[in-house]
């Protein structure tokens, strides 16, 4: 198992689209384990080494805190 300690503002494309989809409507302190079909992952490319090719990821992912970021605007 790899353990990742990771921050990602969704909607930025920083991170798979399956785990983009995973942690919206997470709550702050909650935990969810998913699949993830290759289609929402890495497809056919997969990572050398690491993930194969049309690999359905199980993902544990445990949301720590949410920070809402306020958007500026100059009028």
């Amino acid at each position: 198992m790899t353990l990742v300690d990771h921050t990602i503002v969704l909607g930025q494309r920083r991170a798979i689209a399956g785990i983009e989809r995973a942690l919206i409507g997470m709550a702050a302190g909650g935990y969810r384990k998913v699949r993830i079909s290759p289609h929402l992952a890495y497809r056919d490319q997969g990572i050398p080494d690491l993930i194969p090719p049309n690999a359905v990821l199980t993902v544990e992912l445990w949301l720590r805190q949410i920070i809402r970021e306020r958007k500026v605007s100059f009028e």
